[in-house]
This record gives structure tokens, sequence and C-alpha cells, in this order.
């Protein structure tokens, strides 16, 4: 018997085919439902994506609801963060990754803790030095579903991954069959043999574990009501043990697993869940705009913060953040990749556009007070 760790979660696509207008409108009235559910079940928990911006969205709508979130996060019932936005792992620059991670371990101070895990579910494909960014982030972990070759870049669903160049290692947790492979959980005969116990039979066939990670979740998918309940109904139908877990828990079962399995490269295989690799040239005004303003920011205005700062010139990191935050909202997985509608694009292009006024607006003013 295999005991599957059920972890209920969402996946939120801030923007996609729809836009980031209907995403709000979508989750002023899901994120609401999720509260009452953890508030009215204490033993339910959920995780919000592993964003920030999303939440700060609906926390923007309801202010006065800021303290039942951070008495739902220090309960350990909501699990925000780390990230700001879900980054794109293969076409942002490694120093955007960075920042995406320390502006959101920076904002997830105002509701309390945060993952700390490499939490990227969605995106299509990973650089090889993914390790050494999550490690310089201060992670050892991902948690991931795309782009691996399971019995040729590596045999099991739980290994170590090893960056380039400096020896630097996270455990690594795939999710073969996404983080929908428990979606829905309900509790009949036909979902339990259909679905769940074929799901757990397909990990354990790689894993070859006694424990296995089986999140229960979906694109904009709500919380799941009387989870307990359903879940002590599902283990009287069930072959295995079925229980509410975190990716916490699971995370530390794997770190005492013996003689893991190392790799070093990139994940970039279209075999057990599409990549598409196509995007890599897709709404190439998006991908040329972002470098460019990686670099501006990398390169000319950080650097410029600095020396303002050694020469007494007070400009708020703040702003930085802020000049941050407009592109880092367009490096998410979909919308950096291109996979977004024409009016997700005019968005994109245009909160760049005010990232780029931004940083003139800062070296300006640096320059301005450098010259009285």
């Amino acid at each position: 018997m295999v005991r599957a760790h059920i972890v209920n979660h969402t996946h939120w696509d801030r923007e996609w085919y729809f836009t980031s207008a209907d995403a709000l409108v979508l989750s002023e009235q899901l994120f609401t439902e999720v509260i009452d559910e953890l508030q009215a079940h204490p033993e339910a928990n959920f995780v919000l994506d592993g964003q920030l911006s999303i939440l700060d969205d609906y926390v923007a709508l309801y202010p006065e609801k800021l303290a039942e979130i951070k008495d739902l996060i220090a309960t350990k019932q909501l699990f925000i963060g780390p990230w700001f936005t879900q980054t794109d792992a293969f076409f942002a620059h490694g120093e955007s990754i960075l920042r995406n991670a320390m502006i959101g371990v920076f904002d997830s101070k105002k509701y309390g803790e945060y993952m700390k895990i490499g939490y990227l579910p969605d995106t299509f494909g990973f650089n090889a030095q993914m390790p050494t960014l999550l490690n310089q982030a201060g992670f050892d972990n991902i948690i991931f579903w795309r782009g691996i070759h399971l019995g040729e870049h590596v045999q099991s669903t739980y290994f170590k991954w090893t960056g380039l160049g400096w020896a630097t290692q996270v455990y690594a947790i795939n999710m073969p069959q996404g983080y929908g492979t428990g979606m829905l959980l309900e509790p009949t005969e036909a979902y339990v043999d259909g679905r769940l116990d074929p799901a757990i039979d397909f990990i354990v066939k790689y894993s070859r574990t006694q424990e296995v990670l089986i999140p229960s979740g979906n694109d904009q998918l709500n919380i799941i009501t009387s989870f307990a309940e359903k879940l002590a109904r599902i283990n009287e139908m069930g072959r295995h043990s079925y229980e509410l877990s975190t990716y916490q828990d699971f995370i530390a079962y794997v770190k005492t697993l013996p003689d893991l399995e190392e790799y070093r490269g990139e994940f970039r295989s279209p075999v057990l869940a599409r990549v598409h690799k196509t995007i890599g040239s897709s709404r190439m005004n998006i991908k040329l705009r972002s470098a460019e303003l990686e670099l501006k920011l990398l390169t000319r205005i950080e650097p410029l913060l600095v020396i303002a700062k050694a020469s007494g010139i007070p400009i708020s990191e703040r702003l930085l953040m802020h000049t941050w935050k407009k592109l880092l909202e367009g490096q998410a997985h979909d919308s950096l990749a291109g996979c977004v509608s024409d009016a997700v694009a005019e968005d994109i292009m245009h909160r760049m556009k005010e990232a780029d006024e931004l940083c003139d607006s800062i070296e300006n003013t640096i320059v301005k007070k450098n010259c009285r």
C-alpha cells in the first residue's frame, strides 16, 4: 500500500487567452470562497499557486480581509509565495528570475510566512542553471511538471538536480501527470478506480517509493469543499492510503530517501507534457522588449541607484521594485512565452512602456540631484 500525499491547490494564470481583468473578476469570487472554506474547516489547507501578484490583486479589492488572510497563513492553512509571478524559466534572464523570487519573498512579509519552495508547476521547460538560481534565492528544492523525460534524463520522479559550474543541488520533485493529477477528488469508485489509483501506480512505477505526491487542483480551480470527509470516503474505496498533506511535508520525505539519482542539464523534452517549443519565435516584440528592459535595469538603473546611495542621493529601492514588477508581470510562463490573446499582448507591451518610462525618470532624477 502506497501513502499518497494529497495537496489541494489552484493554478492561476493571471492573463492568458483571457485578460487580467477577467482573472480578477474570477478571483474575487473564488478566493473569497477559499477563505470561507478554510475558516469553516480548520483541518483543511490550500496552496495559492506560489505567486504573490494574484493575492495582491485580491487584497487591493478587500483590504479588510488582510487580517483573516494573515491568520490562515499563520495557522498553515493557506500557503503563498515565493514568486511574485509564476516566472518563465527559459526565456527570462537569470537575474530576472532571481529578482522575481527576491521581490516575492520581500512582498510576502506583509502577509506572513512564504513557501520556501521553487514551485513552478506549469513552466514550459527549464534552463540548466535553475538549481543555481534557486539556491541563490534561498531554495533547496523545486516542484515542477514539464520538460522531463523519465527513463532518459532520470529514472525516478524524485532526484537531485545539479547546476552548471557551481556544485549547487536542489531536491527535485516531478509531477509526471501534471498539477491536475488528483483534480476534483471525487469520492466515487469510478474516480478512484479510473483516475486516482492508476495515477499512483504510474508514479510508483518510476519512483519506486512508498510515498508519492498527488497534487489536487487545476487552472482557476476552486478549493475542494469538505476535503477531509471526501478523503475518508475515498480511503474506503481505494487500494492505497490517501491523506491531506502539504508540499513541505512531501519535500521532507524526499530528503530522507537514500541514494537519490543526480541529474545535470536542462529540461526541454516534450515527452510527458507539451513544452510548446514553437513559442521561442512567437510574439517576438514581447521577448525583445523584455530583453531590452532587463539589460536597462541590470546594467544601468540598478548600478545608478548604488552610485546615488553612495553619493547621498535618496532614491528609494521601492521605485526599483515597482519598475521590476511591471516587467515581471509580463515574464510569467504564459505571458513571456507569447501564449496570450492580442488584448493581453497589448497590456504586456503597455506595462513594459511604463517600466521604461520609470527607468528614465529614475535616471533623470539622479542626474538632476547630482548636479545640484
